[in-house]
């Protein structure tokens, strides 16, 4: 028997090659070539790049310019208003039934848009006597635990309200004032206030005006006996007209008028019993 030696050949298997896309990628358009192939995207492209900073710039400045209009046109008009500063602030109801109440006492639509409405300004300020007067009545109150209470207000909060106080006083946006005796004394002394005998032109002075001749003792009015919306205020404010500046509102005489009207309105305010 004849041996034969049988050899088999083991061929590898390969693996299948990969389908070929039948789009080579040689024939996809690239950016370089769409840019190339449109003027405008040339255009565009060359523009941006010598004026992209001159066009972030302008965006800005339009889109500040759009927002501040915006805010003009939403922003109320107001007739006149009055300026309040003392120890005292108003909480968010207190002020609106302030305002409303002001609002009613307003003697016309000055400024004719059908509506009439009072802007309130307001400060809460202490002298050096009131703050530690209010800092000893806190320090001697004390919480439920019996732990002493502590002082609502600082030093520089005081320092900061009456820098704003003061420099809105310059402003001429307000003539009417209801403050404390210490802001009232500033004032005067300083020839800021403009005398009642200039707006009771007949010498018929209103109920409450202070011998000085500046102002009007606040709880002696009918306005302030009244109104429980204006009892909440101290009751030793005193009411009082600032002279007209030479800027803002008041530099004008027919808006100056119509804050005097105001004033003579709160002063006047009469209840027949």
């Amino acid at each position: 028997m004849s041996n034969y030696n049988v050899n088999y050949r083991h061929n590898p298997i390969e693996p299948p090659e990969p389908e070929q896309n039948p789009q080579n990628d040689s024939d996809k358009p690239e950016a370089r070539d769409i840019m190339e192939s449109s003027p405008a995207l040339r255009w565009l492209d060359n523009f941006w790049y010598h004026n992209k900073w001159t066009v972030i710039v302008v965006t800005f400045f339009v889109a500040v310019a759009i927002i501040c209009l915006v805010q003009m046109v939403n922003r109320p008009r107001y007739d006149t208003s009055v300026c309040l500063a003392s120890t005292y602030r108003m909480n968010k109801e207190e002020r609106a039934e302030f305002e409303k109440l002001l609002t009613r006492i307003c003697p016309e639509d000055f400024n004719g848009n059908g509506e009439k409405l009072v802007n309130l300004v307001e400060y809460q300020i202490y002298s050096e006597e009131e703050f530690e007067s209010e800092a000893d009545r806190y320090e001697a109150m004390t919480d439920e635990n019996g732990n002493p209470d502590q002082f609502q207000i600082n030093r520089k909060f005081n320092s900061d309200e009456y820098k704003n106080f003061s420099n809105f006083t310059m402003t001429g946006e307000t003539s009417v004032y209801i403050l404390s005796p210490y802001l009232y004394g500033i004032l005067r002394d300083a020839d800021r206030l403009k005398p009642l005998s200039e707006v009771y032109t007949n010498g018929d002075l209103p109920t409450g005006a202070l011998p000085d001749g500046f102002g009007i003792a606040l709880k002696d009015t009918d306005f302030y006996k009244y109104n429980p919306a204006a009892q909440i205020y101290p009751e030793n404010a005193i009411l009082c007209l600032h002279k007209p500046t030479i800027s803002g509102r008041s530099k004008n005489e027919a808006r100056y008028a119509e804050d005097m009207a105001f004033f003579k309105a709160i002063a006047d305010f009469e209840v027949q019993e």
